[in-house]
């Protein structure tokens, strides 16, 4: 059954071959041709689809696509992932070279102001005055509302934020700035001019990681807007240093200059220098047993 019907299929496609080979028509040539135009094809039935080519560049097969990245932020407003124990060091060493200038414009303010008298600006005696002042306190100062309740917590903010920037978390960066709102600036600096105070032992530290919180949140709100605040570059610019003022000034001073400085104190009279205490004792100068100094040395 099956080879009738291959036979019958073989005949069949035998006579059409035929047929197209040998003309029907006569002597008359007939010539099919067709074309094929996609676009007239598709608005015959009013198709909304067109298809237009294009090369491998604008479909971004080849090139990459273009990606702009944006410049990178100074160290100074950028928040660390991780503790960064030499960036917190060269901050520390920035608040006291600060600290140390904030002392020298507090001694040209009137005594109405900071309540430090004709003796207590006296140099002479700096090691006896410490010390007297320190085993005197601490006691209820009488210093302005605005020097206790504004500037201490802005101090001590101003300590918190620079550990925040050093990747310090919020409990560490309150450590650091009670540690030097204490320690290095209460009894230590401003100890010289008067006795500690109750009140800066505790707003300093305390309101001042409240403040510098505040202070490094908003920092930061700032910095994510592109540094603009009501669309003023400058404007932005003057908040952001008030910030954050130790980084900025940090930062100034490292790309300008370039050098390195170090600091540590000194508990050996005349920094050990035996030509210096007896060149000092010879001209008058009294031997104190107790000494305490700060040694910097400046590397250009």
């Amino acid at each position: 059954m099956y080879k009738k019907y291959i036979a019958a299929w073989i005949l069949s496609f035998s006579a059409c071959t035929s047929a197209v080979a040998t003309p029907s028509f006569g002597d008359q040539h007939i010539e099919l041709s067709y074309s094929f135009n996609a676009e007239s094809f598709y608005d015959l039935y009013g198709s909304q689809y067109h298809y237009t080519p294009s090369n491998s560049y604008a479909l971004g097969l080849t090139e990459p696509q273009l990606k702009l990245e944006e410049p990178d932020l100074p160290k100074y407003l950028i928040a660390q992932d991780q503790k960064d124990w030499d960036y917190l060091k060269e901050q520390t060493y920035t608040v006291l070279g600060l600290s140390v200038v904030t002392v020298g414009l507090m001694t040209m303010l009137p005594e109405s102001i900071t309540k430090w008298d004709e003796e207590s600006r006296d140099l002479s005696q700096l090691g006896r005055k410490w010390r007297d002042n320190v085993r005197e306190g601490p006691v209820w100062d009488r210093d302005e509302h605005f020097l206790n309740y504004i500037m201490h917590p802005y101090f001590g903010g101003v300590y918190y934020t620079a550990a925040r920037h050093a990747g310090f978390n919020e409990f560490e960066s309150f450590l650091y700035s009670a540690t030097l709102s204490t320690f290095f600036w209460e009894y230590g600096v401003e100890a010289f001019a008067e006795v500690p105070s109750w009140q800066d032992l505790f707003i300093t530290p305390f309101f001042g990681s409240v403040v510098g919180e505040m202070m490094f949140e908003a920092e930061q709100n700032i910095v994510r807007s592109g540094g603009e605040i009501w669309g003023s570059e400058s404007l932005g610019g003057v908040t952001l240093f008030f910030l954050n003022p130790v980084g900025h000034i940090h930062g100034w001073v490292t790309n300008t200059w370039g050098g390195s400085a170090d600091m540590q104190f000194n508990y050996q009279p005349w920094f050990g220098n035996a030509d210096a205490a007896r060149f000092a004792l010879d001209a008058g100068a009294s031997y104190d047993s107790h000494f305490y100094a700060v040694e910097l040395n400046v590397r250009f």
